[in-house]
């Protein structure tokens, strides 16, 4: 059974045009599995974006019902994998699941055959013995990484401690350009800033982004289920490429980059020890000065079928930056993310002040995404429910839109805050009638915040009717000199009902049954 975040995936990317090799990439499952989902959607006829708005458990129970697994024998994974070790044998696992599917026609699908081979290989310790052949392709990947090692070279106000320098580092598909970036830690926030530096210092966008498997860049990363921290999630939407972090505890699965971390060891770091820079800023300046020479150094690319001498930089011309595509006009704006969970005063808060969220979200996990400008608050599914100027003044501390209130505690508000004038502007919506009222409730006490809540009653029920009935309602008070909340209810009653009369139907009312009841 597959998330729903992967189930409305697959239907986007397939939606967008996409093959089952990059589904297959980005989501690690099965042709079957993309079929299931395409044939069950076919059948359900809900557009997209609907399906999108669908709580995430109702998305999961319409696409899968509980099923019990198949008792089906598994095949001789000792004598396959003999086979596949034998060098003047020319077999591999998807010739031998087939083999194994004409002895078994119901067995398992290829999916589950290479998991349950896997395991096998596993528990035998057999799993390094095997190899897999991986062709790069020009452009279509950029691996990204840190360099395991780290150095201390970096002033601080103390002259005694020196501050840690943690590198980043990128590589692209077939002439493995290099890039790198130093930063003070390896947080999330790094990890953005040194993926965007990346895509600017390749001047495009690559296919597929593979990252390291860091909780910078995914929450979750299993062989059933990719879940994105929200960071990469919208990296991957405004660049327009696929998040694809490599498999967990996979090194294998991003070798290109871990040769080029190695590599980098050697020819960056060892250069920059014995150095000490006063901030970031020079020490990047002197860095991108060693990685041109680097880049521009003669390479022989293994990664063709045959052997190519020439630069990093000469084979990134040559193969790699043809086929990226075109970088957004505005670089992506970079925000701090976090996880909260909203009270139950449907708030959230951020650096001593507290932001609305609309009230249904009680209890509920939201991402906060902050800039300097402006607060942006996102469901589970990482869609925006609302956004908020940033505040930085002390006071007020909650920031709190009407909207985002259920009626009752619209109603209190208005009681509680409103003044003469606020009820004043808002009477003038209803008519001339209801304004004149309103000043007339207002005179009418001693105190004028004695009246607000007379005040309050009585455009609460204007809110409800139409504005013709209403000031009509408000002239017969202006007409008895009767100014009050109960008086303008009772003419607002007699006349609504009076309509009713004169229609000659009856007020709609839950309680009132009608002719049709008796049929």
């Amino acid at each position: 059974m597959q998330k729903s975040t992967t189930i409305i995936g697959i239907l986007e990317m397939l939606e967008d045009g996409f093959s089952y090799n990059d589904i297959r990439c980005r989501y690690s499952v099965g042709n079957s599995v993309i079929t299931n989902i395409k044939k069950k959607y076919s059948i359900l006829d809900i557009p997209l974006h609907e399906l999108r708005s669908k709580d995430p458990t109702f998305i999961e129970r319409l696409f899968y019902e509980s099923r019990q697994r198949k008792d089906v024998p598994l095949p001789d994974f000792d004598k396959i994998y003999r086979k596949l070790v034998d060098k003047k044998s020319r077999s591999n696992l998807y010739y031998e699941w087939i083999e194994y599917k004409k002895e078994f026609p119901d067995g398992y699908q290829y999916t589950q055959f290479k998991y349950y081979f896997g395991k096998w290989s596993e528990e035998n310790h057999l799993e390094s013995d095997l190899r897999m052949l991986v062709e790069r392709i020009p452009g279509e990947i950029v691996y990204l990484d840190w360099v395991g090692d780290t150095l201390d070279i970096v002033r601080t106000e103390d002259p005694t401690v020196l501050q840690t320098a943690h590198f980043f580092v990128a590589t692209i598909g077939v002439s493995s350009r290099c890039f790198a970036m130093a930063f003070p830690d390896e947080k999330t926030d790094s990890f953005l800033v040194g993926t965007i530096k990346a895509l600017e210092f390749y001047g495009g966008v690559p296919k597929i982004l593979k990252p390291d498997n860091t909780k910078a860049v995914s929450i979750k990363n299993t062989k059933d289920e990719l879940i994105l921290n929200k960071v990469y999630e919208d990296i991957q939407e405004f660049y327009g490429t696929v998040i694809v972090p490599t498999p967990y505890r996979k090194p294998r699965g991003k070798a290109s980059v871990e040769n080029t971390v190695r590599w980098l060891e050697t020819h960056l770091l060892e250069r920059l020890k014995g150095y000490l820079f006063d901030n970031f800023v020079d020490l990047n300046e002197k860095i991108m000065e060693i990685i041109e020479e680097l880049n521009s150094g003669e390479y022989d690319n293994k990664s063709g079928k045959a052997k190519e001498k020439g630069s990093r930089n000469e084979m990134f011309e040559k193969y790699d930056k043809p086929t990226l595509k075109a970088l957004p006009q505005e670089s992506m704006k970079a925000y701090k993310y976090m996880v909260k969970k909203v009270a139950n005063n449907y708030h959230v808060e951020y650096d001593k002040h507290y932001y609305s969220v609309p009230y249904v979200y009680y209890k509920q996990e939201i991402t906060l995404k902050v800039s300097f400008f402006d607060i942006i608050i996102c469901d589970s599914m990482n869609r925006e429910i609302c956004r908020h100027e940033r505040a930085y003044k002390v006071f007020p501390r909650y920031i709190t839109k009407d909207e985002h209130m259920p009626q009752n505690h619209q109603y209190y508000q208005r009681e509680n805050f409103y003044d003469g004038n606020a009820y004043k502007n808002w009477a003038k919506n209803y008519g001339d009638n209801v304004y004149t009222l309103i000043c007339k409730v207002i005179g009418s006490f001693r105190h004028e915040e004695q009246s607000y809540r007379s005040c309050n009653g009585i455009l609460q029920l204007c809110k409800d009717n139409a504005r013709g009935i209403v000031d009509a309602a408000a002239k017969a008070c202006l007409d008895a000199h009767i100014h009050n909340y109960s008086h303008f209810k009772n003419q607002l009653n007699a006349m609504m009902n009076s309509k009713a009369k004169q229609s000659g139907s009856i007020p709609s009312h839950k309680n009132i049954r009608g002719k049709s009841s008796y049929e």
